[in-house]
């Protein structure tokens, strides 16, 4: 007896999910680990679900939970491989071991093979093209933010510049302004997304610059701390016990916190007007108020792993906005984004092909 999951002993992969199966072949090394951990007799490794045997094989070979796929282009983490189907993840091992030939920079990917990506919202390495294009544009390959951030960075960045590029076309030079002012403010790379965001947003409204951006992002600081606390639940909520967690919430007289001061921030921006010459504030809060009602009484209407694998994302679609909350693997349940749905005539071609909502 070596390997036990769910209290049943494991003597052979059949025994094991068609998921996890695929799972273990897509794994490098994954067959050998495996006949390894059968093999041993001396120890007993003992896991909760196949699904907690899967993420601890990838870790216990790898010390990560990501995944690179390389004839698909593809990083992404188990926990997210896990939300595929068993059919969908079949044809995705599949893609990949019949790649193999060929080399990253003559195989063409798919029509079928994007389809499949775009269905669970996977970015490959296409799609990062635009952050690719952003670093080289603003000459930050080497710039400490760049190589100090996660996968879940990179992941907000590209889904930023991609909403960018379809709600605030702009001349190259207000590009370089923004990008110039979120390095001044940000701390890490998901904060430089950001305000590289609020500041095209704030740009738009106020093309005249009659008023300070930094002076209206003071007001509006003290507003987002005290909209930071955030409920704990597990990490699996289906959108009706995550509704009755959020209106649990609400009862004890709490509203459901930001990620980040920089994603409040930015979410005020996109929802509100900053140039409001008196009462900005006030504007700002009357904003997160309705948010937290329309939140209140509304349903999820999807759910999925974010490809970094930190959180579970829940999307809302609420009368003229996309919402997004995230669940991380601590049980914090907060609000990523809340972006305006975009216009046809203000909506500009996405050439990343990916919904760019916010879920890394």
């Amino acid at each position: 007896m070596t390997i036990m999951i769910d209290q049943s002993e494991i003597i052979a992969a059949e025994q094991l999910p068609d998921k996890i199966q695929t799972l273990i072949q897509l794994i490098p090394e994954g067959d050998n680990a495996f006949e390894v951990l059968l093999t041993n007799k001396d120890v007993c490794f003992s896991f909760t679900s196949p699904e907690n045997f899967i993420e601890q094989l990838a870790l216990g070979i790898h010390n990560s939970s990501l995944i690179y796929i390389p004839n698909v282009q593809l990083i992404t983490d188990i926990k997210k491989l896990l939300d595929l189907s068993t059919n969908d993840l079949r044809d995705l091992s599949y893609r990949a071991n019949n790649n193999s030939g060929q080399s990253i920079r003559s195989s063409a990917v798919t029509a079928q093979q994007k389809t499949l990506l775009q269905k669970y919202q996977l970015l490959d390495s296409s799609d990062f093209s635009v952050v690719n294009a952003f670093y080289k544009r603003n000459d930050l390959s080497a710039h400490p933010l760049v190589w100090a951030a996660d996968f879940h960075d990179q992941i907000t960045l590209q889904h930023l510049l991609t909403y960018c590029g379809q709600a605030f076309p702009c001349s190259n030079a207000q590009a370089t302004s923004a990008c110039q002012w979120a390095l001044s403010q940000a701390q890490n790379l998901s904060e430089l997304a950001h305000y590289y965001c609020l500041y095209l947003a704030w740009l738009q409204q106020n093309p005249a610059k009659n008023d300070s951006i930094n002076a209206v992002i003071a007001q509006l600081i003290p507003l987002v701390l005290s909209h930071l606390k955030c409920p704990t639940v597990t990490f699996e909520l289906d959108a009706r016990t995550l509704n009755q967690a959020i209106v649990q919430w609400q009862k004890s007289d709490n509203a459901v916190g930001f990620t980040s001061l920089s994603a409040g921030l930015l979410n005020i921006a996109l929802n509100t007007n900053l140039c409001t010459p008196n009462g900005l504030v006030e504007k700002a809060s009357e904003y997160i108020a309705m948010l937290q009602k329309q939140l209140a009484k509304t349903l999820a209407t999807s759910e999925a792993v974010g490809q970094a694998g930190l959180a579970r994302y829940y999307e809302f679609e609420l009368p003229n906005s996309c919402a997004v909350l995230s669940v991380n693997g601590d049980g914090w349940m907060s609000i990523v984004s809340d972006r305006p749905n975009l216009t046809k005539s203000k909506a500009q071609p996405n050439t990343s092909q990916n919904d760019s909502k916010g879920v890394a």
